[in-house]
């Protein structure tokens, strides 16, 4: 075995009391950002019999991420809730025990760069927060343990936010001031309804973060890799051919030497010159794959991932539904040729029997009266790709919305 791999795995037997366990098996892979290495590795009990089939593990066994760039475990797992371990670190299972087990796993410290947000019985949930307000991305570290305080999960979703990185200010943004704003993510769509099999039209929030001045808006689920495009994609005539479909990895398995090299750099911003490229790749593509769909689909998104490029088209067509027709194309980085497409059609397939929405009897102005009281605009830091900084903005959310038919107030969820 690799040394440096024998060194992780000597740690986590330590540190995890795994003195009944063997390592079964260990690979390595790039994590989606495009940055980052880890190390996967599977220990099995000691009674158990070899071998071991990939994905048929058996109770207890413990499954560990290790982030090589960061030097810290990832996620640690004991399978259904069974654990030979050795160790019980969280006997006492208060909050305090959980964060210090946490700040040394980390390297973090409590109530300054992750709080407690939630607590059962048997485990803890933390997150990140700058003067009680959250951040966006989010940060979150998670612990379970059984009766006897033994370790059965932890995970750390997402990456420590840099606070030198976080523009404070206060908060002072209100509704009124941002009307026009409101006004414009209050939208109609028609949400299926699985109890019913119908399509019900409702007004509803768009969520999006506005900064704090009011004069902007950044998307909920914005990403630091993704540069916003917006070409509508039109031809004369078709291309003939087609892609060559090739499996896609996302995990994308490295070598030892590949993924203890220390020099690997950030690279999940596009170039301008790989954005034109990447639309006429896009163009063309379409042209063969769907030829009859000229001036149908606008390429929205350019995405990194590793050593791919993620291309996502919607239909350029208005429509009020919950779910829009979507295309995802990748792109192969080296090679810069389109290698899979993906759409999203079995998903509209499970609503062909559904009956169609009724046209509404409640005008956009009627009901954005009625949903006022229920609109909330909470602070948020959110990381601005442009900036390079977090800034202070406020969460434009509702969970109610207007039935655009009846005109009542319902609850999304309960639809």
């Amino acid at each position: 075995m690799d040394k440096r791999v024998q060194a992780i795995a000597d740690k986590a037997s330590m540190e995890f009391g795994l003195d009944h366990y063997h390592l079964g098996r260990y690979s390595f892979y790039t994590k989606r950002n495009g940055t980052d290495y880890e190390l996967n590795m599977e220990w099995f009990p000691n009674d158990t019999e070899a071998p071991i089939e990939e994905d048929i593990n058996p109770d207890g066994t413990v499954s560990i991420d290790y982030n090589i760039q960061q030097d810290r475990f990832q996620s640690v797992i004991f399978t259904r809730g069974t654990t030979f371990s050795t160790v019980r670190p969280f006997t006492k299972k208060t909050i305090e025990e959980a964060a210090a087990w946490l700040e040394r796993q980390t390297g973090l410290v409590y109530e300054q760069d992750f709080f407690a947000e939630q607590a059962s019985d048997n485990g803890f949930q933390f997150t990140s927060r700058v003067d009680g307000i959250r951040l966006s991305p989010s940060f979150q570290l998670n612990v379970e343990f059984d009766d006897d305080g033994k370790l059965l999960v932890f995970s750390a979703y997402g990456d420590a936010p840099d606070l030198k990185l976080v523009e404070k200010q206060e908060f002072k943004l209100t509704l009124e001031e941002i009307e026009p704003t409101v006004k414009k993510h209050l939208t109609l769509v028609n949400i299926p309804s699985e109890a019913e099999e119908k399509f019900v039209p409702v007004y509803a929030i768009d969520e999006v973060y506005v900064t704090a001045d009011g004069k902007r808006c950044i998307p909920f689920l914005s990403d630091e890799r993704m540069a916003k495009v917006d070409h509508l994609m039109e031809w004369d005539e078709p291309l003939r051919g087609s892609i060559e479909r090739q499996f896609i990895n996302f995990a994308e398995d490295v070598t030892a030497d590949e993924a203890f090299h220390n020099d690997r750099q950030d690279n999940y911003e596009l170039t301008n010159e790989q954005i034109v490229a990447c639309i006429a790749l896009v163009h063309d593509a379409l042209r063969m794959e769907y030829p009859d769909d000229s001036g149908k689909w606008r390429l929205k998104e350019l995405r990194i991932a590793h050593s791919y490029i993620e291309a996502f088209c919607y239909t350029n067509k208005a429509e009020n539904t919950l779910f829009r027709p979507k295309l995802a194309l990748i792109i192969d980085r080296e090679t810069m040729k389109v290698i899979n497409m993906i759409d999203n059609e079995a998903m509209f397939d499970v609503f062909n029997s559904f009956t169609p929405a009724p046209e509404p009897r409640i005008d956009h102005e009627t009901a954005f009266e009625k949903m006022v009281p229920y609109i909330t605009l909470d602070p948020v830091y959110v990381y601005d790709a442009e900036l390079k900084k977090y800034i202070l903005c406020g969460l434009l959310d509702s969970e109610l919305a207007i039935d655009a038919v009846t005109g009542e107030v319902v609850e999304l969820r309960d639809l």
